[in-house]
């Protein structure tokens, strides 16, 4: 496993960065618009004559228009296969960086710098790299470990509270599927939490790294073991894409795990205490449990998208469910009817 690093006590980015992986190298940083207003300075106080690329900020950036940009700038900065792409920033940026860095020259390596809780608890561990395609999520892409990721939880302090939250829902899925400690944690913890208790926030992050990382060492390219981590994201892609990504990616995998909880409960698995504790923990934090009235689309518009999933096969779905808190179970094969009904709980 690639080292993993995080930093609590520095108050700038740079600041604690190891800097083996890029000493005497070539970096390229590509990051988005808002984190370079806040971090590009400070880190190119440490690599002064770094070129960048910047995105535009948001999940439709994600797309083969910008990567095909990107791809012409490291051509155009001369990058060969000794240099280095930096990933500066959240989810779309680690996702998009690493995507663009796995198929130049066939690969070059990547070190992620994430400055988001959702990209530091989930996104940036575990070497998933690609973009959306054709109004479908995560369509396109690869495996490609970082060389290093470096989390500087610094960085968390200039996050929206939306940003915020929406990290939240990758860890409350691990204690879900992995580690019902942790889920017990989240839950006696949650006011200190929701205020961003910096000694809170290290210990879920870590926990969460630790989770994704014992899957992933067993199953690095999700053959098997590695599906569980997707608990809420077959339901929570498919809304993703309908609402054209206008919805946070966590507050989407919320409403995904309501969907995994109830069809848990509909098979005769999770309980309806357990259903409604992961409800009530989403919504002390802000996470919808109802899908927003903004939004119209039914439950079959949710199960046809979710059939363009990259993990459907053969036109059936797979799904991960959690008969209790802490545990996590692969079902082959469902039967739409179950699904749809399971869906209907969150409309």
């Amino acid at each position: 496993m690639y080292p993993i690093y995080i930093q609590n006590s520095w108050s700038t980015l740079a600041q604690g960065l190891p800097q083996a992986n890029l000493s005497g190298r070539k970096a390229f940083v590509v990051t988005d618009k808002n984190v370079a207003d806040l971090y590009l300075a400070d880190l190119k106080t440490m690599f002064p004559d770094t070129p960048h690329y910047t995105l535009p900020a948001g999940e439709a950036e994600k797309n083969l228009a910008n990567t095909a940009d990107i791809l012409a700038s490291f051509q155009q900065a001369g990058l060969d296969r000794s240099s280095v792409i930096v990933a500066l920033g959240g989810g779309v940026v680690s996702d998009i960086a690493g995507f663009a860095a796995s198929i130049y020259m066939r690969g070059i390596p990547y070190i992620s710098l994430p400055t988001t809780l959702l990209a530091m608890a989930d996104s940036a561990i575990g070497g998933k790299t690609g973009i959306d395609f054709a109004g479908t999520k995560n369509l396109v892409g690869g495996f490609h470990n970082p060389s290093l990721v470096y989390a500087n939880l610094a960085t968390l302090k200039t996050l929206n509270p939306t940003q915020y939250i929406s990290g939240l829902a990758e860890v409350i899925k691990y204690g879900i599927i992995l580690d019902s400690d942790l889920f017990d944690y989240l839950y006696t913890n949650r006011e200190q939490i929701a205020a961003q208790n910096p000694a809170m926030l290290e210990k879920i992050i870590r926990d969460s790294i630790r989770l994704k990382s014992e899957i992933v060492g067993i199953d690095e390219k999700e053959a098997g073991l590695r599906q569980i981590l997707n608990y809420g994201h077959t339901f929570g892609h498919a809304i993703e894409s309908l609402c054209d990504f206008s919805l946070p990616h966590g507050h989407c995998v919320a409403l995904g795990m309501v969907c995994a909880a109830n069809f848990s409960k509909n098979l005769g698995g999770m309980t309806m205490f357990h259903v409604e504790h992961i409800c009530r923990l989403l919504e002390f934090f802000g996470l919808p449990t109802k899908l927003p009235t903004d939004y119209s689309f039914t439950a079959f518009d949710i199960y046809d998208m979710m059939l363009k999933d990259k993990k459907a096969r053969d036109g059936a779905l797979t799904l991960i469910i959690s008969h209790k808190i802490g545990t996590v179970e692969i079902v082959e094969a469902v039967k739409k009817q179950d699904v749809i009904e399971a869906i209907k709980s969150m409309l």
